[in-house]
């Protein structure tokens, strides 16, 4: 398993981004209960980007010490057993200003493929991983704060 660990800065506080949190998740929920949407890979030095659909599956709760509501989420692609299982949570928090808070999106993956997929994952896996995290974030980020003007 690979931890990934990952955060944005939103400008609204902590508690309007925890519940932006949710309602992003909602927003994109079918009529199944399911959650699908696509995550993105950028590919640097072009406005290009890799794709991936997935199934999602988030659920609100408490931190292991009952003090800060999360989000648990996973997500696995669809119909491909070449991409990694997602497993992990999103929490917001704040550093005490009232006009900004972070929203933190860590967990785990395991690589696909046994041997080769971990030599995959060690080369330049782990790197998409990455840009898929802060590109799943920065859009997170963009619903929360399309929120607050509306």
């Amino acid at each position: 398993m690979k931890e990934l660990r990952e955060r944005i800065e939103v400008a609204c506080p902590a508690g309007e981004a925890e519940e932006g949190l949710l309602a992003f998740f909602s927003a994109r929920e079918d009529v199944d209960g399911m959650t699908r949407m696509r995550l993105r890979v950028p590919i640097a030095g072009s406005n290009l980007s890799l794709e991936r659909e997935v199934r999602v599956e988030a659920r609100r709760s408490r931190d292991d010490e009952n003090l800060n509501d999360l989000v648990h989420v996973s997500w696995q692609a669809e119909n491909a057993v070449v991409f990694p299982r997602f497993e992990g949570a999103l929490i917001a928090w704040g550093d005490g200003s009232p006009e900004t808070s972070f929203v933190e999106l860590r967990g785990t993956y395991t690589p696909p493929l046994g041997v080769a997929g971990q030599l995959f994952d060690d080369a330049i896996g782990y790197q998409i991983a990455q840009a898929t995290a802060q590109q799943f974030l920065r859009d997170v980020k963009r619903d929360i704060e399309g929120r607050q003007r509306r």
